[in-house]
């Protein structure tokens, strides 16, 4: 990242670190599992609009997220492109697969939420296959992440974005608890489709948020 992008970035994640800290229970598994250099490609289901927030608290190094409607809202699109983040909107999207590789290749980290919208926590949606078509042009390690929080701490608010005539809503989690496990690395090869590898990372994923649920602390 250039000075004034990194500038951005560490603005707010501070911000976002000092809030949780203050206001939420955030508890996080799994730091060890990306305590290495280079550059990696974080994956992770998504449930909320404050995921992306609370996600880059996660890493010491800054990460160069993979965003779709945020970019459609004025404020955080400025916001956005200041931080240098990637354009997933639909008029940007046969450009992602080629940026995220450039950062990789320059040793900077990606993240993605392969589902492209909010799941509701019961079941995870489609994850399509961007992290794939990554990951087969630049193979570094790809770290999944299960997010997970009470139900009853996810609000829905308004107002909803519209792009391209689809409503996505707001949800965010502003309280109480939020919670997630960071998975070991994995490695996939050139042999392997980009089907494949994609149902690899989400069984892992959803392997993630069970343990959460089963084995950790959920209440």
């Amino acid at each position: 990242m250039n000075i004034i992008s990194r500038s951005v970035y560490e603005v707010i994640k501070f911000a976002v670190k000092s809030y949780l800290d203050v206001f939420m229970e955030f508890k996080v598994w799994g730091k060890e599992n990306i305590d290495f250099p280079g550059p990696k490609i974080y994956c992770s289901n998504h449930f909320s609009s404050t995921d992306p927030f609370f996600v880059i608290t996660l890493m010491k190094e800054p990460v160069h997220m993979i965003i779709g409607p945020g970019f459609s809202v004025p404020i955080f699109k400025t916001i956005l492109k200041w931080g240098e983040q990637i354009n997933a909107l639909s008029i940007h999207r046969k450009t992602v697969v080629d940026k995220a590789v450039k950062f990789l290749e320059k040793g900077e980290s990606v993240y993605i939420f392969p589902e492209g919208d909010l799941n509701d926590q019961s079941n995870l949606m489609k994850f399509y296959t961007g992290v794939a078509k990554i990951y087969l042009r630049y193979h570094c390690p790809v770290v999944p992440i299960g997010l997970a929080a009470p139900k009853s701490h996810v609000k829905e608010k308004s107002p909803s974005i519209k792009v391209e005539g689809k409503i996505f809503k707001t949800k965010t989690v502003l309280s109480g608890k939020y919670f997630a496990n960071i998975g070991k690395p994995l490695y996939f090869s050139n042999e392997q489709s980009e089907e494949e590898i994609t149902e690899i990372i989400k069984k892992q994923i959803e392997n993630l948020i069970s343990d959460l649920k089963t084995n950790k602390f959920w209440e």
